[in-house]
Formats: structure tokens, C-alpha cells, sequence
């Protein structure tokens, strides 16, 4: 039992794309991964993807550094036009959020970078409407921008999301789980770091029925294959091993129940 619940398939450089996807396949033939993309062409992609292969699923949405040159509107329109037409196809919108860490280089003035990220807003709460309007969970991207992100997240009433790659500290993640106790933690390769205490406190104390597991593959590669390989889908079991390690229980519980954590976030049948 293993789910991937954020990776980038088609990101993949290094390794070949279909080898990588049999064998995550054919380790866990009861597995998923959920294939992310990023803006409306990919979106389409993703869902041409969970089509070919049983154990893909898709997510579509616009990552807020894709939005600079995108109307609102017509975009979130695009957007709820995919999803009614593939209705047994997509889980979750994705990635939407706030990322302050990667504004456009040739902003410089403060009031550029606060227009930029005034957009970001803007199509973070829109498509914070769109997956209430049809009981979606979102996948939250945060990148420097937590405190706006979690204001949003209290002001839109949102509470079916996963926070994705969580980066932040344990009392982010209880002020998170207090405005939704349904409310998803996902850990990627930065819980089996060393020097990521903060994050590895919070999986060892909030609860396990709230936690994920993704790898962002390619990205993020987790320890032992930091710096020595490129990341894949069924690296997630290092992060379950990892989380099970500093929980100090044992794995295959921990497996079991993240297991049942991802199905029953992404309304999963299986």
C-alpha cells in the first residue's frame, strides 16, 4: 500500500518516464500517484495520463507563478470546463496557493511586487471557490507567503486541503488543524533531513490521520538518494519510513493508515 500524492511525472530528465511509473506499479500494484501539472495546457496532459494508466490519478489548477499573463475569468471558466468534463478523472485542483520566493526577476518596484501578488491572491481564492463549489480538496502550494495563506484559508472557510510539502513549523500546523481538523499535512523528502526539526516535530505531534505522503518527484529527492539520483514515485516509502522512525511506531501502521489517509482525502474507491 503506497500513495504518491504530489509528483511531476513528466518533469522526470534522468530517468525514463514509463520505467519509472512500472515500477512503482509493479512494487505496488494497489498504489496511486497523483500526477500534478501546473497550468491549463498541462492540465489536459495530466488527464490524458490518468487515462492510459489505472493508477494515475490527475489534479488540475494554475501554480501562482503560471497566472502573470492569465485573465482571471476566462481561466478559472477553462478550468471548471475540464473539470465537469472529466468528473471521474480529477481528485483535487492543484497547485494553487502563494509562492513570494519566485516573483517574476524584472519586478523591482514595491508596488510591482505587491500587484504580483495581489493576482496570486486573487486566483488562489478563485480557485478556492471552484473546489468548494464541487466538494474538491485542494493542494495548497506555500513558498515565503504562510501568513497570507493562512489568512485566505480562514477567510474562504476552507477546510477539505492538503498543505502540501510542509516546510513550516509544529505551531503552523495545529493553527492549520484548528481551523480544519480534516485538514491534510503532506511530508515530502524534507522530513528525512537532519536539520529539518521543525518539520519532523510535526510529524511526530499532530495526528496521524492527518498526515500525507509525497515525494514531488522529480524534485526533493529524499535521503539516502539525496544528491545521487533523481526522485521518483516510490521513494514515498522512505518518507513513511521516516515518519513511522520518528513517531516511533511501527511502519507498517504508519503505512496502513496514511494508506487510508490518502484514499479517503481523494474520495478513492479501492
Amino acid at each position: 500500500m503506497l500513495y504518491d500524492t504530489h509528483c511531476h511525472p513528466y518533469l522526470q530528465k534522468q530517468k525514463d518516464k514509463k520505467q519509472i511509473l512500472e515500477t512503482f506499479n509493479t512494487k505496488y500494484p494497489e498504489g496511486f500517484l497523483n500526477s500534478i501539472w501546473t497550468n491549463l495546457e498541462t492540465s489536459v496532459e495530466a488527464i490524458e495520463e490518468a487515462k492510459k494508466y489505472s493508477f494515475i490519478k490527475a489534479s488540475i489548477g494554475i501554480h501562482p507563478c503560471d497566472i502573470e499573463k492569465l485573465d482571471l475569468e476566462t481561466t478559472i471558466s477553462k478550468l471548471e470546463e475540464l473539470y465537469l468534463e472529466n468528473k471521474d478523472i480529477v481528485i483535487a485542483i492543484w497547485e494553487c496557493g502563494l509562492d513570494y520566493y519566485r516573483l517574476p526577476p524584472k519586478i523591482q518596484s514595491h508596488l510591482s511586487i505587491q500587484k504580483i501578488k495581489d493576482k496570486q491572491k486573487r486566483f488562489f481564492k478563485a480557485q478556492i471557490k471552484l473546489a468548494q463549489k464541487y466538494d474538491l480538496p485542494i493542494i495548497i502550494h506555500n513558498r515565503e507567503s504562510r501568513d497570507d495563506i493562512f489568512k485566505i484559508i480562514k477567510e474562504t472557510g476552507l477546510k477539505k486541503f492538503v498543505f502540501h510539502c510542509y516546510s513550516e513549523d509544529l505551531e503552523y500546523a495545529k493553527k492549520l488543524l484548528d481551523l480544519s481538523p480534516t485538514a491534510m499535512i503532506s511530508f515530502s523528502w524534507i522530513v528525512t533531513f537532519k536539520n529539518a526539526q521543525d518539520v519532523q516535530e510535526t510529524a511526530v505531534n499532530i495526528p496521524l490521520e492527518n498526515i500525507l505522503a509525497e515525494t514531488d518527484a522529480p524534485y526533493l529527492t529524499p535521503v539516502p538518494y539525496r544528491w545521487k539520483e533523481e526522485n521518483e514515485p516510490i521513494f514515498t516509502e522512505h518518507v513513511v519510513e521516516k515518519i513511522a522512525e520518528l513517531r516511533w511506531e511501527d511502519v507498517e501502521k504508519v503505512r496502513k493508515q496514511i494508506w487510508q489517509n490518502s484514499l479517503r482525502t481523494f474520495k478513492i474507491k479501492n
